[in-house]
C-alpha cells in the first residue's frame, strides 16, 4: 500500500498543475491579461496539438529507456522542477499599458509558454502513466492501484479548487495569479520528486526490442479491442473538455453570485470555486462505491453505468439561470459521482489489454498505449476549447461585463446539449468492447505472468 501511495502522489501534483491551467488560463487571459477570447483560442489549439503529437515520442522513448533507475523515474524526477518553473511564467505574463495595442506580443507569450508548460508535462507524465501498468498483473489490485492513483488525483483536484481562489484573492488580480503560480509551481515539483524516488520498477520489462515510435502506434491500434476503447474514451473526453473551459464563465455570467452568498461566505471563496470543489469531492469519495460495483458487474457494464448518468446531468445544465446554485449543487454532485468512474476505470481497462496485446505480440508497448491515450485527452481539449472560445468571439463576449441573451444562450448551449451528444455517443461505442477478466487471466497464463 505504502508503494501504491508514494506512486499516487505524482498524480496529485498532475492534477493540481492541470485542473488549474484547464479551468483558470483561458479565463485569466480573457478578463485579466486582455487578450482576445479568439486570439486565446489559437494559443489553445496550437500548443495542445503540437503537445499531442509530441506524446508518440515520448512514449517510445520511455519505453526504450534502459537506466539502472528504471526506464520511466529518469523522466518523472527530471521534469519535476522545469515544470514548476513554467507554470508560474505562465501565469506571470508582461504587463502592457494597454493590452490591445499588444495582442501580437500577449499571443506570442501565451502559446510559447503554455507550449513548453506541456511539453515538459507529456515528459514526466507519458512515463508516470505508463509506470502505473506495470506495477502489478492482478485483474482486481490494477483497479486499486489505479483508483489509488486516481484518488490522489482528485486530491489534487481538491487543492486545486481551494487554493488558487485563496491565493488570488490573498494577493490581488494579476499578482494573486503570479503568486499562485510560484507556490502551486513549487508544490508540482516537490511531489514529482517524491513520486519519483518512492516507486521502485519491474527489472523484467527493460531491455524490449527496439521499435519505430510510429509503427509502434500502428502495430497498437491493430489491437482492435483497445481501438472500440480509445474511441469511446476520446467521445468521453470530448464531452468533459467543453465544460472545464466554460465553468468559470458559466459561474460569473450566467449563475452569478446570490447576495446571500456575499453576504455569508468568506470572499476568498467564489462561486466557481465551491462548484469545482463540490464536483471533485464527490468523484473523490465515490471511488470505493465504484470499485465495488466494478468487482461484482465488470469494468465495461460499471463505465457505462457512470457514461448515462453524465448525459442526463450535462443535459440538465441547460436550464441553468441567474441564482440557481442549489439546482446547479445537485447537478455537480451527481457529474461528480460519474467523474470518479471516468478517472479510474478506463485507464485499468487499457493496462488490461495490454497484457493481451503482449500475448498476440511477444512486446509490451505501456508508452505506445498511454501516448495514444494521452493524445486522446490533448487532442479534445485542443479542438473542442478552440471552437468553445472562438464561439464566444463571434457571439459577442466581452470580458467583465453583463453578457447578452444570444452569448448566454450559446454558453449554456455548448455546455450542457454538446456533452451530452458526446457522452451519449461514447457509451454508444463502448457497448461493441469486448474483453472481461476471464480473457485477461488468459492472457497472463499465456504470457507466463497468472497469478
Amino acid at each position: 500500500m505504502q508503494a501504491m501511495v508514494g506512486y499516487g502522489t505524482g498524480n496529485f501534483a498532475f492534477s493540481l498543475l492541470g485542473l488549474v491551467v484547464a479551468v483558470n488560463l483561458q479565463f485569466f487571459y480573457t478578463d485579466y491579461v486582455g487578450l482576445s477570447a479568439g486570439l486565446v483560442s489559437w494559443a489553445l489549439l496550437v500548443a495542445r496539438l503540437f503537445d499531442a503529437f509530441v506524446d508518440p515520442l515520448m512514449g517510445f522513448l520511455s519505453d526504450r529507456t534502459n537506466t539502472r533507475f528504471g526506464r520511466r523515474r529518469p523522466y518523472i524526477v527530471g521534469s519535476a522542477i522545469p515544470l514548476g518553473l513554467a507554470f508560474y511564467y505562465l501565469f506571470a505574463p508582461p504587463v502592457v499599458a494597454d493590452p490591445t495595442q499588444h495582442q501580437g506580443v500577449l499571443l506570442l507569450y501565451m502559446s510559447s509558454l503554455y507550449t513548453l508548460t506541456y511539453f515538459i508535462w507529456t515528459i514526466g507524465a507519458i512515463p508516470y502513466y505508463s509506470l502505473g501498468a506495470e506495477l502489478t498483473d492482478d485483474y482486481h489490485e490494477r483497479t486499486r492501484l489505479i483508483s489509488v492513483r486516481e484518488f490522489m488525483g482528485l486530491a489534487g483536484l481538491l487543492a486545486a479548487t481551494i487554493l488558487p481562489a485563496y491565493l488570488i484573492h490573498l494577493y490581488g488580480g494579476r499578482d494573486g495569479y503570479a503568486a499562485m503560480g510560484a507556490i502551486l509551481g513549487i508544490s508540482t515539483a516537490l511531489f514529482l520528486l517524491v513520486s519519483g524516488v518512492a516507486v521502485g520498477e519491474r527489472p523484467e520489462f527493460q531491455g524490449r526490442p527496439w521499435m519505430n515510435p510510429y509503427a509502434g502506434i500502428a502495430a497498437t491500434l491493430r489491437n482492435q479491442q483497445f481501438r472500440v476503447l480509445l474511441i469511446a474514451f476520446a467521445l468521453s473526453a470530448i464531452a468533459g473538455a467543453v465544460p472545464a473551459v466554460l465553468v468559470i464563465y458559466i459561474a460569473v455570467y450566467i449563475i452569478g453570485t446570490p447576495a446571500w452568498w456575499a453576504a455569508s461566505i468568506p470572499d476568498w471563496l467564489p462561486t466557481w470555486s465551491y462548484y469545482l470543489l463540490l464536483y471533485f469531492l464527490c468523484g473523490a469519495l465515490s471511488l470505493p462505491a465504484w470499485n465495488r460495483v466494478a468487482a461484482d458487474y465488470g469494468k465495461k457494464a460499471t463505465w457505462g453505468v457512470a457514461i448515462v448518468l453524465a448525459t442526463f446531468t450535462s443535459a440538465a445544465c441547460f436550464w441553468l439561470s441567474d441564482g440557481t446554485v442549489g439546482y446547479f449543487s445537485l447537478l455537480l454532485i451527481l457529474g461528480g459521482v460519474s467523474f470518479g468512474n471516468y478517472q479510474t476505470l478506463p485507464p485499468s481497462m487499457v493496462a488490461d489489454l495490454i497484457d493481451h496485446d503482449e500475448m498476440n505480440t511477444g512486446g509490451r508497448r505501456e508508452g505506445a498505449y498511454f501516448a495514444l491515450w494521452s493524445f486522446a485527452i490533448k487532442a479534445a481539449n485542443a479542438v473542442t476549447g478552440f471552437a468553445a472560445l472562438q464561439v464566444l468571439e463571434h457571439v459577442g463576449y466581452t470580458p467583465g461585463v453583463a453578457q447578452s441573451e444570444t452569448v448566454k444562450l450559446w454558453m449554456l448551449w455548448m455546455y450542457s446539449w454538446f456533452p451530452a451528444i458526446f457522452y451519449l455517443l461514447s457509451g454508444i461505442v463502448l457497448a461493441r468492447f469486448r474483453f472481461t477478466r476471464a480473457d485477461l487471466d488468459e492472457a497472463q497464463r499465456r504470457i507466463g505472468r497468472a497469478a
